[in-house]
């Protein structure tokens, strides 16, 4: 393994407070930052997609990332930082993952979850089938139609015949939890009615007058300790589905730092030939971003990062402001969702389209010369 950058301790003044408290006290912590490198050999690792196709083992011990146009999937042993081997699945035919997957999930098994529109599939490590869940015949009503997207699938560890879908429903913006009973082959829907203030922030695009797509808040989901955490970056706060308990609730803060909400609320909609669209999704870039929660199961806290970007006044090739960086905050909250700690991160200016917590660190995904790299970000005692 190489290390590019040894453990340079910065310390940081955090701004301090409980959850719905606006007061707050200050006080000092310090992290250590370093770069390690993966070791491929003499393959090359497929990093178009900046590892957003790629997911880690439960014991957090590799990561495997897939390629959608090669079907490889690219196992990668965290401890040791090297490429392990690759695996070929298939597109079609009785192993057939289908031709355009959205994600995947490893299970506790080491089987693959993959899930598409239509596909709800487990593969072992060497690329055969082994069970189609047939989601989208038990609920043919949702998961059959195109109209609903699955956003994410979670399979219980302690229960696998119990599913969960986290689903957009693309006409009217709305978002629904599925429960599914795998051995009874039943499931019911469970409407997300808080999730429909994100269409304050909702953009209609149009080409020529007709519809050609949308620009709004993003969703995001993660299965811990029995429960799924769902937040959107539009706003300063969790909701939180208790398996156990099959009850939600929301904790919701309203900090000195980061407030409550984003401010900037788009337009309904925008024609795409008016070169309008570039300013709207600069201003809403611009405007502060919660991102998902990460779970460290070595401090039992949560960690998350919000983000505000800066760009030039350049336009790229696909007629948007270049992006020059990004100011960055860390927010650490107690298992509970009280607000511990949270602070800008000078040092950090760009926030990585992949990162996780391993080993009591928080590792970024980093592309260093076309090579596999991770930034870890240490708390220092």
């Amino acid at each position: 393994m190489r290390y590019l950058f040894l453990f340079a301790i910065i310390p940081f003044l955090f701004s301090c407070g409980k959850t719905d408290d606006k007061g707050g006290f200050s006080g000092e912590i310090k992290l250590s930052i370093d770069t390690v490198m993966v070791d491929a050999g003499e393959e090359f690792l497929s990093l178009n997609y900046d590892l957003n196709f790629s997911s880690l083992s439960p014991d957090k011990s590799y990561l495997i990332n897939f390629n959608p146009e090669s079907q490889v999937a690219e196992r990668i042993d965290l401890n040791e930082l090297k490429l392990v081997r690759k695996i070929q699945y298939e597109a079609e035919g009785p192993d057939g993952i289908g031709s355009r997957t959205a994600s995947f999930s490893i299970l506790p098994n080491e089987n693959l979850l993959f899930k598409n529109y239509m596909v709800y599939k487990v593969h072992d490590q060497k690329g055969k089938l082994v069970e189609n869940l047939e989601l989208e015949k038990i609920a043919s009503d949702i998961l059959g139609e195109t109209n609903y997207y699955p956003l994410q699938v979670f399979r219980i560890k302690d229960n696998p015949t119990r599913v969960f879908v986290l689903t957009l429903h693309w006409e009217n913006y709305s978002y629904s939890l599925i429960d599914f009973n795998l051995s009874e082959r039943t499931y019911k829907e469970i409407p997300l009615p808080i999730f429909d203030k994100g269409r304050d922030y909702r953009l209609e695009i149009l080409y020529n007058g007709n519809p050609a797509g949308g620009y709004g808040p993003s969703v995001y989901s993660s299965l811990e300790n029995n429960r799924i955490y769902m937040t959107m970056n539009a706003f300063n706060e969790v909701h939180v589905f208790d398996l156990e308990k099959d009850s939600l609730y929301s904790k919701t803060w309203d900090s000195p730092l980061l407030g409550s909400k984003s401010t900037y609320k788009p337009p309904k909609e925008v024609e795409m030939t008016s070169g309008e669209l570039k300013e709207i999704t600069r201003k809403a870039q611009e405007d502060i971003s919660y991102k998902h929660l990460i779970w460290d199961d070595r401090k039992n806290v949560f960690y998350r990062f919000s983000e505000k970007k800066k760009f030039s006044e350049e336009i790229n090739e696909y007629d948007e402001y270049t992006v020059t960086g990004s100011t960055l905050y860390l927010s650490v909250f107690d298992q509970d969702l009280n607000l511990l700690i949270e602070s800008e991160i000078p040092e950090l200016t760009s926030l990585s389209s992949r990162y996780f917590v391993k080993d009591g660190a928080i590792w970024m995904y980093s592309n260093i010369d076309d090579e596999l790299a991770f930034t870890r970000i240490n708390f220092v005692d």
